[in-house]
């Protein structure tokens, strides 16, 4: 299958998707569902950027609506990494590492 990695990406989920799309080998559903969360990846960042520049509160003393899509957008990304299998660490120590000499 040859691997077309979606042009409106960010650099980093772009690098991303190639190295898991090199990794693995993706159904066609899998793909899009890696396309899915990357998309909310970045729209994410966005929105935090957003918060970032403008503030947590706006103007008229509320909170910053992008502080919601950020939310909603990582959760998405979040979900479709799980249901892709991504968020299972490999083998190995877990933890503080031992203070015993």
């Amino acid at each position: 299958m040859t691997m077309t990695i979606p042009k409106h990406l960010s650099t980093e989920s772009r690098r991303t998707y190639r190295r898991i799309a090199t990794e693995y080998d993706l159904t066609p559903d899998a793909e899009s569902l890696l396309r899915v969360a990357l998309e909310n990846f970045d729209m994410a960042q966005q929105a935090r950027a957003l918060v970032a520049s403008e503030g947590l509160i706006t103007a008229t003393g509320k909170r910053h609506p992008a502080l919601d899509v950020a939310n909603n957008c990582y959760g998405v990304y979040l979900r479709a990494v799980r249901q892709l299998g991504l968020d299972v660490m490999p083998p190995g120590n877990v933890g503080r590492p031992s203070t015993s000499v």
